[in-house]
């Protein structure tokens, strides 16, 4: 699941680099992955989608 993640984040910033369209579509991509993770795996899989951001240099925008 990670390793589509990582795909559909260069793809959907490929496909339009707005960032006010990409954090939607990663939030709910993203959180498919997290719940699938189940709590014994949520830190690595999060310490991961983190990775996955950072690859492309994408920071989390402050809430």
């Amino acid at each position: 699941m990670l390793d589509r993640l990582a795909t559909e984040v260069q793809a959907g910033l490929h496909e339009n680099p707005d960032p006010d369209a990409f954090w939607p579509t990663f939030a709910t991509q993203s959180s498919l992955v997290l719940e699938a993770a189940g709590p014994e795996h949520f830190d690595w899989v999060s310490s991961e989608v983190s990775s996955i951001l950072m690859k492309h240099g994408i920071s989390v925008p402050e809430a």
